[in-house]
C-alpha cells in the first residue's frame, strides 16, 4: 500500500454525514440520506470481501469522500489479510512509463495485476496519452476477466468517461463494475470553513 497514503485516518468511524445536507429537492432524497446509503453499502461491501468481490466504480465531484470511503475498504481488506495496492492513475501510469522505457527497474503492472485489491483514485487527472489509454484499458480488463476486485473514483459523469476514454474502455467498466454516485458539497471546505469559525456546521 501507498506509505504516503494516511491509511490510519480514513476508518469508516471518521467518516462524518453531518457535512451533507439534510434537505431534500421534491421527489429526491437529500444528500445526507444518499450518502448514508453509500456509506452502509461501502461498509457491507468491507465486512464481506473476498478476492472476488466486485469491482466498484465511485462518481462525483471533488471532495465528496471518494478517497475517504475506498480507503475505509482497503484498511479493512488489509486487516483481513488481503493485499491492497492504491495510488492516483496518474502516478501508476506514470511509473509504468518509466518502466517500460528502462528508467526504472520495479515491476509495478505485476503488483496493478495481481494483488488482492487495486483502488485506482482520480480517473481522469493523468496525462492522456496513447501509453497511458492502452495500459489503463489492459489494467482495467486484465482484473476484470481474472475476476480480481478493483476501485477506481472518478470526477467525471459517464458522458465525459466516454468522450476521454472511448466506448471501448468505458463498455467494459458499465459492464463489470457497480456504480456509487456522491452527492453533496466539498466536505474538504466545509471543515475549512469550521476550523476558520471554530465551531462545528451542524445544519446546512
Amino acid at each position: 500500500l501507498n506509505a504516503m497514503t494516511p491509511l490510519t485516518l480514513s476508518g469508516f468511524e471518521q467518516f462524518e454525514l453531518r457535512y451533507y445536507s439534510s434537505r431534500a429537492e421534491a421527489g429526491e432524497v437529500s444528500p445526507r440520506e444518499h450518502m448514508k446509503g453509500v456509506l452502509e453499502f461501502c461498509q457491507n461491501y468491507a465486512s464481506s470481501f473476498c478476492s472476488h468481490s466486485p469491482s466498484l466504480l465511485f462518481q462525483g465531484r471533488t471532495g465528496l469522500g471518494k478517497t475517504h470511503l475506498s480507503l475505509s475498504i482497503a484498511k479493512t481488506a488489509i486487516d483481513k489479510g488481503y493485499g491492497v495496492v492504491y495510488g492516483s492513475v496518474q502516478n501508476f501510469l506514470s511509473i509504468l512509463e518509466k518502466e517500460r522505457f528502462g528508467r526504472l527497474e520495479s515491476d509495478t503492472n505485476r503488483d496493478l495485476l495481481h494483488c488482492d485489491l487495486l483502488i485506482l483514485d482520480d480517473l481522469g487527472t493523468e496525462f492522456s496519452t496513447q501509453f497511458v489509454s492502452a495500459a489503463l484499458y489492459n489494467i482495467i480488463n486484465t482484473r476484470l476477466m481474472s475476476e480480481k476486485p478493483t476501485i477506481i473514483s472518478t470526477n467525471l459523469s459517464m458522458k465525459e468517461l466516454l468522450e476521454r476514454y472511448g466506448e471501448r474502455m468505458v463498455s467494459r467498466m458499465i459492464g463489470g463494475y457497480q456504480r456509487l454516485m456522491f452527492a453533496g458539497k466539498d466536505v474538504r471546505q466545509l471543515r475549512h470553513l469550521e476550523q476558520e469559525r471554530g465551531t462545528k456546521i451542524t445544519e446546512m
